[in-house]
């Protein structure tokens, strides 16, 4: 066991904080940004070694996206005292658009230009994940949704690709990614 830790340490100390940034989303606090900018880092390196490059290149886009974040949350709005809000119809097929030509852009590069063995997966991972990395920084009740598909389908393309301490982190963080749902519809129906 103490083999495996030595061996797997960056991995453990990345799924670490990003656990910690989505207890920190759930409860929407503007703190969230700045673990995330770090545990972002630390998936960069953890993807590129397994291979997993649409994910590598996503935890680049989640660190541009948590300094943005932490600006729409903290400097900008302080959206921190603002409510979450629903998607308008329009907003969402645009964003179901943008999710379709980001999967086929990433397909098109995994098959093409890289050796990833799960490029349909791992393509379909990052482009749900980039928007729904946005609608958060926007407030946008819908994003759980996403993260709730994206969480458990990540859960058995990281058992496959034998990131067995990141398997669990998205296992927990389906289950995270449905409380924080819960909550959000909560603080508007308060608000309303």
């Amino acid at each position: 066991m103490t083999e495996w830790i030595k061996n797997n340490y960056i991995e453990i100390i990345g799924a670490f904080f990003a656990l910690i940034y989505l207890i920190l989303e759930v409860r929407q606090k503007w703190t969230m940004w700045i673990v995330g900018i770090i545990s972002s880092l630390f998936y960069i390196y953890i993807f590129f070694e397994a291979k997993l490059y649409a994910e590598m290149g996503l935890n680049v886009y989640y660190t541009f996206m948590s300094i943005y974040g932490l600006y729409c949350w903290k400097l900008a709005k302080n959206t921190e005292k603002m409510d979450p809000s629903r998607i308008t119809f329009k907003a969402g097929g645009i964003i179901t658009f943008i999710s379709i030509v980001l999967f086929a852009a990433m397909v098109f590069i995994l098959i093409r230009f890289t050796d990833s063995p799960v490029p349909y997966a791992d393509a379909l991972v990052a482009a749900l994940s980039i928007v729904a990395t946005w609608m958060v920084s926007q407030k946008i009740i819908e994003h759980w949704y996403i993260w709730i598909f994206v969480n458990f389908f990540s859960v058995g393309l990281y058992v496959y690709q034998a990131l067995y301490p990141t398997a669990v982190l998205f296992m927990i963080y389906g289950s995270m990614s449905i409380v924080g749902l819960i909550q959000w519809r909560k603080s508007i129906k308060k608000n309303q």
